[in-house]
This record gives C-alpha cells, structure tokens and sequence, in this order.
C-alpha cells in the first residue's frame, strides 16, 4: 500500500454494516418483480404487463450512469462522503417513488433512485473489499445482503392487501435507506484509502459516455423487443421476470466484456469473452444461490421463491459488472499466477489527512 494514505479501521463491525449497505441498495432492484399485481390495479393507470416493465427497468438505467460518478465522486468528497450522499439521495428518491401521480413518474424517479444505487455500489463493495483483506468470510457476509433483501420483499408483499402494495413497499425502501444512512454516520470510519478504486493500468479508462450512451440505448432497446409480446401476465409469470431483466442481462455481459477488454490490455476477443463469462457466472455467493434455487426448482417449489432467487442473481451480477467497469481493483476478472502483477499502475491519489470526514 502506497505509504501515506490513510487506512481506515477495519474492525467486525464494518461486517454487519457492509451486510446492511447492500441490503438497502438491492432491495431498491429486488422489490420491483413482486409489484406487478399492485401497479396494474393502481385507479386510472391501466397499465399493461410491457408498461409496468419499463417502469421497472428504469432502474438499471439510472444506476449505469451513477456508476459512472462514483469514483470522481469518491475522489472529490472521500469515500465516506460519497458513500452517505449516495444512501441519502437513494432514500430520498425512493421516498418520493412512493408518492409517484403517474406511471412516467414512477419510472422517472425509479431512474433517479438507480442514480444514487449505481454511485453505491462500488463504494459498499469497495468497502467489502477492504473487509475482505482482513476478513477471510466477510464478502461472502456482506453479499448475502442481497438474497436476504429478496425473500424479505417477498414475505412481506405476501402479506399486504393488492390496493397500495408498491406504495408501501416502495416507502419501506427509504426506510431501509435511512437505517443504512444513520449505520454509515455511525460505523463508517473518516480516514479511507482510496487505492482500490484507482484503475488497474495507468492505460485503462472508465467506459466512455459514447459507450455508456450505446449501452444504455442497448439496455432499453431488448427490453422494448421483449415487451412487445407482454399480454395477461402476473408477478409470478416465469417470461414476465425474464422479459423485465432482458435490458438488464444484455447489459451485465456487454458492460463487463467491456471492462475486461479495455483493463487487460492487450487480450484476445476469445480470452474477453471467456473472462467475462466466467466473471458473470461464477461468484461464490451467486453460486450458493443458483443452487439454492435450482434445487428448489427440482423439488417443486413455489415460483414465487424462485423467481426472487433470479432477480438476486441478476442484480448481484449487475452490480459486480458496474463495478468492475469503474473500480476494478475490487474484482480480479482474470486471476493471475501468484507473484504476477497487473501492469503499471496509475498513479495513486494525494493522501488524506488523518482525522478528516473524507
């Protein structure tokens, strides 16, 4: 570690804290599958099965161009500043979902609570990662945030009358927010080392805007495609949840294919391809997941059950590609034989001062 920098305390407690960060921004993607039913019952929406996935989807757009602000953000306000503004401004958004007048506005808002999850997300697993060197189990912890976030919307929809579900739903989103805000201002220590969201190589880059604008173009256009088939569908329809995350998966493997290419420098298109396919599919609590869930599709299970399980695989997959595109230190895309080194590293950010808010 570059001398000088200021190495936060990383103590047990950063555990549970992590486990809740990513609670708070998951729930934001888990929660929507289950609001189908609700929405479409909204007085005087009428929505159609395709126009309530757009509503949803939204949210994957927003947080592709907050990851982008992520890093520049980190390194204008700090870590722990960036990490609070960005739970602040999730939960303020989410709040206002809840209150939304008209299926634009609910889309709307849900692209701007993304906003505040994208800019969350790789400083929660920047963070993780930093648990993770003095902490063997902490990542694998931390991530179960996500499943957890799934089954608990899932219970509690189940629980709740049709009229007013997504409202409710949506308000306990800023609520969780909030519990995550006031842990941060508590648990989240001042001093922090900015190494690991410095890029690989001195030669990568963040994905430019004209590949960020192509991407999120591509994100709406397969979801568009899909939703033209949409009639007579619920929450609990196997092709509604695919359809509503068809933008979502094109993106996890075009996003991470991208930030595999342009950090490993040179590299073949084979060797690009077979990284990002194991980068996406292979995760160790993804893969605990996926078991879970195809054992309980072998035996049967509710879809209910199932169809959460996916949408946390997704939204966990989702969230690693964006931040490998912007801070892949916190990932290893393609492990390396001990002893070898990445590349030329570029170069670190001033040190801050122990003691400060940063």
């Amino acid at each position: 570690m570059p001398s000088g920098t200021v190495t936060p305390s990383i103590g047990r407690r950063l555990i549970p804290l992590g486990f809740v960060l990513v609670a708070a921004l998951s729930y934001q993607i888990v929660v929507f599958p289950n609001f189908l039913q609700s929405l479409r019952a909204e007085p005087g929406w009428d929505l159609s099965p395709g126009g309530a996935g757009l509503v949803g989807s939204m949210i994957f757009l927003g947080m592709m161009a907050g990851a982008t602000a992520a890093v520049p953000l980190a390194r204008c306000l700090g870590r722990r500043r960036a990490t609070l503004a960005s739970f602040l401004w999730l939960t303020l958004w989410s709040g206002a979902c809840a209150v939304a007048a008209t299926p634009w506005q609910l889309g709307f808002l849900r692209m701007l609570t993304g906003i505040g999850v994208g800019v969350a997300v790789p400083l929660t697993l920047g963070l993780a990662h930093d648990i993770t060197k003095r902490f063997k189990i902490a990542l694998g912890i931390v991530s179960f945030g996500m499943p957890v976030a799934g089954l608990a919307t899932q219970n509690t929809m189940g629980t709740l009358a049709v009229e007013d579900a997504w409202r409710l739903m949506t308000a306990v989103g800023a609520g969780v927010g909030l519990i995550a805000l006031a842990l941060s201002l508590w648990l989240l220590p001042r001093g922090t080392d900015m190494s690991v969201l410095v890029p690989v190589r001195a030669v990568h880059r963040k994905p430019g805007r004209r590949v960020v604008v192509w991407m999120g173009i591509g994100l709406i256009g397969a979801n568009l495609i899909a939703w033209s088939a949409l009639t007579g569908l619920t929450s609990a329809d196997l092709r509604f949840n695919a359809v509503l995350n068809a933008g979502a998966i094109v993106a996890i493997f075009a996003v991470a294919g991208v930030a595999i290419h342009r950090s490993e420098t040179p590299t073949s298109l084979s060797r690009t391809v077979r990284a990002t396919v194991a980068f996406v599919l292979i995760n160790p609590p993804t893969a605990v997941v996926t078991v879970i869930m195809l054992v309980n599709v072998a035996a049967g299970k509710s879809a209910g059950f199932v169809l959460t399980m996916l949408g946390v695989v997704i939204a966990d997959c989702y969230c690693r590609s964006l931040t490998l595109s912007v801070a892949p230190r916190v990932f290893e895309a393609i492990p390396r034989p001990p002893g070898q080194k990445a590349g030329p590293t570029a170069p670190v950010p001033q040190p801050l001062h122990p003691g400060s808010d940063r």
